[in-house]
């Protein structure tokens, strides 16, 4: 299997070598169910950009957006929905283990890192990219081509 994915061939011998492995009966687990516990985050991240955009409080005549808010809160708000549509589009190949669930997963951590960087978000950065990229790199044996 030829990696075709930015960085994966970098970040394999970390995440796969330098890591502890996950159990048989973990991975089984995470690729089993994981895609539902996806699909209802993914569902509940939904209404959080529904609130960071205003809606519900612009029944109330609340402004949608705080003044002085500007590009970062906008450029977050659009890597959020970049990385949701990721996971939604990712939930029906993932529960038919086709890696094409798995690269879509992949690059939603990407996303997510560089949303983190841009933010500023140094700890969130490490640390989303360090469990994102362990747990996918500890699964991806189960989903083919």
């Amino acid at each position: 299997m030829e990696s075709k994915l930015p960085l994966e061939k970098e970040l394999e011998p970390i995440f796969l070598g330098k890591f502890p492995p996950f159990s048989e009966g973990v991975k089984e687990f995470l690729v089993q169910y994981g895609p539902y516990f996806i699909l209802i985050l993914s569902i509940l991240a939904v209404f959080g950009l529904v609130t960071a955009f205003g809606i519900g409080s612009a029944a109330l005549g609340l402004g949608a957006v705080p003044a002085g808010i500007g590009f970062n809160f906008y450029l977050s708000i659009a890597l959020g929905i970049l990385t949701l549509i990721m996971y939604l589009m990712a939930f029906s190949p993932l529960r038919a283990r086709k890696r094409a669930g798995w690269n879509l997963l992949y690059y939603a951590v990407l996303v997510g890192v560089v949303s983190n960087l841009i933010q500023l978000s140094l700890l969130g950065a490490i640390i989303g990219a360090v469990l994102g990229f362990w747990v996918l790199f500890q699964i991806r044996e189960k989903y083919v081509i």
